[in-house]
């Protein structure tokens, strides 16, 4: 296994685990709009909106340090895996602006919690996409031959 599909498995393996810790979080304590009143909670996930982008950061740019472990190969599917990771985020976006034009709608207002969960949704979603880009993209090469 290449350095950075080794990495970017870490990564999407870490950051996935870390999302559902966020979701459950987000369920167990009832809505995401507790989110704004209860300080523990919002640590909770601040921490973990940091930590998904920063675990993504250390494990896979670790291998960019070493210009050795990537080859034409390697460019190649990070270049692919960008593309991806851009689509998610396009795709995040537009679901969260479909989502809550027709959930709040008839209020005219959305509540100011999600300011910060789309912010930082994105980013998460960002971060997996484009690990699981690079994962895709290895799993094509080698089936591809």
């Amino acid at each position: 296994m290449a350095p950075l599909q080794k990495r970017a498995l870490y990564s999407f393996i870490i950051g996935l685990v870390l999302t559902i810790a966020l979701v459950v979080v987000l369920v167990t304590r009832g809505s995401v709009t507790a989110y704004e009143s209860d300080l523990s909670l919002r640590l909770i996930m601040y921490t973990v909106f940091i930590g998904v982008p920063l675990v993504y950061l250390v494990l896979v740019y670790l291998t960019f340090r070493k210009p050795t472990q990537i080859d034409e190969r390697d460019r190649r599917i990070i270049e692919r895996s960008s593309r991806a990771q851009w689509l998610a985020v396009i795709f995040t976006l537009v679901v969260w602006t479909i989502a809550l034009t027709e959930i709040y709608r008839d209020q005219g207002q959305v509540p100011i919690a999600f300011l910060n969960l789309i912010l930082w949704s994105t980013l998460i979603i960002g971060t997996l996409a484009q690990s699981l880009g690079i994962l895709v993209g290895y799993w094509e090469m080698n089936r591809s031959g």
